[in-house]
């Protein structure tokens, strides 16, 4: 029963935990750490589309301008993002989570919430880390 429960788990993340997976395979050749987020946009944030990106929401734009270029921004998946950060430790994971918060409020997004997990203080698998960051949102 529990295997049926992770097919059916990695299936519906299928993308992210294929890049998290990806992480850990250079995080394990290069012994460093990396961070994942998952972040919960408000419904009553702004909702613009771009000529350029059809889908993609005026936040996915403002999200991307705010993390650092070798940072893995995907989504939004029903207003949900999710971001690796590569050599990440757990204080740059805190830092970039200030700053995402700052960014919502400077854009008035609303409510928002952030579930972050470190590998491999918080799991050592793909599924097991974005299981923590989504525990973690309503922290």
């Amino acid at each position: 029963m529990f295997e049926i429960w992770n097919a059916i788990k990695k299936q519906r993340f299928e993308e992210e935990v294929k890049k998290i997976e990806d992480e850990i395979s250079r995080s394990k050749r290069f012994n460093y750490s990396f961070g994942v987020f998952v972040v919960d946009i408000s419904h009553a944030a702004p909702k613009g589309i771009s000529a350029l990106m059809p889908g993609k929401t005026i936040s996915f734009h403002l999200m991307r301008k705010y993390i650092r270029g070798y940072d893995k921004l995907f989504g939004p998946f029903f207003r949900r993002y999710y971001i690796i950060l590569p050599q990440s430790d757990r204080n740059a994971v805190n830092a970039v989570k200030q700053r995402i918060y700052k960014l919502a409020e400077e854009y008035n997004w609303g409510d928002l919430s952030i579930g972050e997990a470190v590998y491999d203080e918080d799991g050592k698998s793909a599924l097991a880390l974005l299981d923590t960051a989504i525990s973690r949102l309503s922290s």
